[in-house]
């Protein structure tokens, strides 16, 4: 690390800032919750502070080894956002003065950091509520992650079935014809609906009753956040997840089994870059509003709902062919995936007992009817391309 001098107030900075991190992990907080924060706080430069101190208190909890995976995918996520702290990190052997030489990196090395900042960061953590425990945090981790270490945590889904459709969509990124892409996405998309619905009817045929229903939390970003976590909502509730958000943070949480959280993920990802696009591609010639924020926020409110529609539309439809390849009728594989609905609800209750629905207000005219539109025309296939024009 650096040779400059580090100064013993410094070192105690260092030491307090992943003291204070650890702490506010054991509280529910995540890593990527806590970039999420210091990317909406007024030095913008926080997150790259904060992603160095995560990053190295991953190496020192050997987070890769033992954390749930989903928290090792957030990791993953910091690293290719933030180079800088990831080089900085990882410059650091546990087996040396481990505060003294993170406090060189974050005084002495781009970007770099005053004391006073990283000591702004911890006070801010000490001031974070305790929340919701969606994931373990580091206490509890095991000595070694196994197949069987974080059972309700997202580990049911089949690895090699993610890994098929994660192919698929790559294809589908890959490709620069349409209908090949189409034709991609359409087969992952097949894939994940056919396999949320046979782990269903496999988990009622071995006479499993308890159906694991996890939580994730989802960060958005200005503009438009509400009309955003109506785009979620919408997609969620047509996929058996239930979603709430917290305004003064600008994060969702969704409730739903993994297979349907990994799709509804996947979907929101996606439809948003289509509506975003669509919305950019008004005809601003026709509709002398679509350049204002009124008429914005009415193309994203009419695009989710239409869009709520379509997946409801086709939710019944595949039901229906999922009955059929299983030789059932519907009204009796009904019942099953109610299940799955009933153990959200629970679990949801259960993670939030006061909650309220968000008051629905008046839109732009012009701004709803062209957002439904372009649902129309979007592709309901997690990963597929934006709308054509």
């Amino acid at each position: 690390m650096s040779s400059h001098e580090v100064s013993p107030q410094s070192v105690a900075a260092a030491e307090a800032l992943i003291t204070e991190l650890a702490g506010v992990y054991e509280r529910g907080w995540q890593p990527a919750d806590l970039v999420h924060l210091a990317r909406r706080s007024k030095d913008p430069s926080n997150a790259d502070l904060v992603a160095t101190a995560v990053l190295l208190d991953a190496a020192r909890t050997r987070a890769a080894d033992r954390a749930p995976l989903e928290w090792v995918g957030q990791l993953a996520s910091i690293r290719e956002q933030f180079p800088n702290a990831d080089r900085i990190a990882s410059r650091i052997t546990l087996d040396e003065d481990v505060f003294r030489s993170l406090a060189a990196g974050l005084l002495f090395e781009d970007p770099y950091f005053l004391v006073s900042q990283i000591a702004e960061v911890s006070l801010h953590w000490t001031r974070l509520a305790p929340w919701n425990l969606l994931l373990a945090p580091p206490s509890t981790w095991p000595p070694q992650r196994t197949d069987t270490s974080y059972a309700g945590t997202g580990a049911e889904v089949d690895a090699k079935v993610l890994k098929r459709i994660r192919g698929l969509l790559a294809k589908a990124e890959a490709t620069n014809f349409a209908e090949e892409a189409e034709s991609f996405t359409e087969k992952a998309q097949e894939l994940m609906t056919r396999y949320a619905i046979d782990a269903a009817l496999l988990h009622n045929r071995t006479g499993i009753t308890d159906t694991a229903v996890n939580g994730r939390r989802i960060h958005l970003d200005n503009p438009y956040v509400k009309e955003k976590v109506h785009l979620l909502t919408a997609i969620g509730d047509s996929n058996r997840v239930r979603a709430v958000w917290f305004s003064e943070v600008s994060i969702a949480t969704v409730i739903g089994t993994p297979v349907d959280l990994q799709q509804v993920d996947m979907l929101f990802t996606s439809l948003l870059v289509q509506a975003t696009r669509a919305m950019q591609f008004a005809d601003t010639s026709n509709r002398g509003g679509s350049r204002t924020t009124s008429f914005r926020k009415g193309f994203l409110t009419g695009f989710a709902n239409r869009i709520g529609q379509r997946l409801r539309d086709a939710g019944t439809k595949a039901t229906a062919e999922a009955a059929d390849a299983a030789s059932m009728d519907v009204a009796d594989l009904l019942p099953i995936l109610a299940t799955t609905s009933a153990a959200v609800d629970t679990e949801f209750d259960r993670l939030f007992p006061r909650t309220r629905k968000a008051r629905g207000r008046s839109v732009d005219a012009e701004g709803w009817h062209a957002g439904q539109a372009a649902a129309d025309d979007a592709n309901l296939r997690p990963g597929a391309p934006a709308v054509r024009r």
